[in-house]
C-alpha cells in the first residue's frame, strides 16, 4: 500500500485554487454586482457618514437605461466597494451633513 503525503505548501496551493465563497459580501454588495451585469449604470454615487463600524456608507444610485427605472443601494465603506465603483466610472461625492433624516413634509 502507498500513502503519500501532502506537503504543508501543496495544502496552501490547494486552498488557493478553490472558489471564493461569496457568504463573507454583503447581500447589496452582491445585488448592485447583478445590477450592473444586468446593465443597470451607476448615475450617483455618494459617500455619507453613518453609524456602522466603518464610520461611512457610499448611496449608489442605479438606473436602467430600458425603462428609466431607479433604485438606491447602501453599501459599506470598503476597498472593494471603492473599487467597483472606480471600475464602472463611478464619481464618488461626499455628503456633509451629519445625520440623514427625511425632510418632513410642512416644515419649513
Amino acid at each position: 500500500m502507498v500513502t503519500t503525503t501532502i506537503s504543508k505548501m501543496e495544502t496552501v496551493w490547494n486552498t488557493f485554487q478553490e472558489p471564493r465563497c461569496a457568504a463573507y459580501l454583503p447581500n447589496s454588495y452582491m445585488l448592485l454586482l447583478s445590477a450592473l451585469d444586468e446593465g443597470w449604470k451607476v448615475t450617483k454615487a455618494e459617500l455619507a457618514p453613518s453609524w456602522d463600524q466603518h464610520g461611512f456608507i457610499y448611496l449608489v444610485t442605479l438606473q436602467r437605461p430600458a425603462s428609466q427605472q431607479t433604485q438606491q443601494l447602501i453599501l459599506p465603506k470598503n476597498s472593494l466597494v471603492a473599487k467597483l465603483l472606480h471600475e464602472y466610472g463611478a464619481t464618488v461625492q461626499p455628503i456633509h451633513s451629519g445625520v440623514h433624516q427625511p425632510v418632513a413634509a410642512g416644515i419649513s
